[in-house]
This record gives structure tokens, C-alpha cells and sequence, in this order.
């Protein structure tokens, strides 16, 4: 079936990835010795599950240096992905781990946000455009 003019226009954006999470630490050569820097590139991953299960299993095994570059296609693929890097590595003390978790399921996937969702995202919103610019 072919696409119409608006679909064309608009294009698409990938929610979330076909395949499950990978810790990136697990899949570095065996051969890199393991005090040296890591480099890392995730091309067109669409969003940042890979980066946020290896942030969360890396303190399982000893610490290791990985230099992660991200290539998309769309830059609001990565400010999704960033908005969600920053919201997960919030400081626990802030705000509750069960009202986070909320929050990020409601912006994955809800059309309407609740005041306090909406007043985080403006926040975050706002250091993320310190951060870029």
C-alpha cells in the first residue's frame, strides 16, 4: 500500500526496539584490555534501552571506562533518549523511586500528563538545553 502525502511528510519515529536490551559491556573484544577506554558506537538504536541496562549492570563487575557516541538520524531521537538518561539517573532523594518510575511510563506512553509529570518534563527540558547549548 502506498503512503500518501502526509505520511510521507511526517515520517516515522520508532518508539521502542524490536530486540531485547543489551548490556554493552558484554559485547566488548575480548582481546581490549580491560584498563583501557572503551569506545562504543550505537547507530539508529531509537532509543536508549542499551544505554541504560549498562548503566544499571555496571556496577556488577569491575569499573571500566566506555565512551558511548550515538548517531540518529533525527535529533529528536536523541533528546529522547537523553530525557530519559537524565529522569533514570535522577538523585534518588528527589524524587521517590515509584513516583520516577510513574513518570517515565507516562511519558512513554500517555498523550496527557499529569501537573506534576509536566512540571518535570519542563525541568528536565530546561537542563537539557543548558547541557546543548
Amino acid at each position: 500500500m502506498a503512503a500518501g502525502p502526509e505520511q510521507a511528510a511526517l515520517g516515522t519515529v520508532c518508539w521502542w526496539g524490536l530486540t531485547p536490551a543489551l548490556d554493552l559491556r558484554r559485547h566488548l573484544p575480548p582481546d581490549l584490555d580491560p584498563a583501557a577506554e572503551a569506545p562504543v558506537l550505537l547507530v539508529g538504536a531509537a532509543e536508549g534501552r542499551h544505554l541504560l541496562l549498562t548503566a544499571a549492570r555496571a556496577r556488577r563487575e569491575p569499573p571500566r571506562t566506555i565512551t558511548l557516541f550515538v548517531a540518529e538520524q533525527r535529533p529528536e531521537v536523541v533528546a529522547r533518549q537523553l530525557l530519559f538518561l537524565l529522569l533514570a539517573a535522577e538523585a534518588p532523594g528527589r524524587t521517590g523511586l515509584e513516583a520516577r518510575s510513574a513518570s517515565i511510563l507516562e511519558l512513554l506512553g500517555s498523550v496527557r500528563l499529569r501537573a506534576g509529570t509536566a512540571a518535570l518534563l519542563t525541568e528536565a527540558a530546561a537542563r537539557l538545553r543548558r547541557w546543548v547549548t
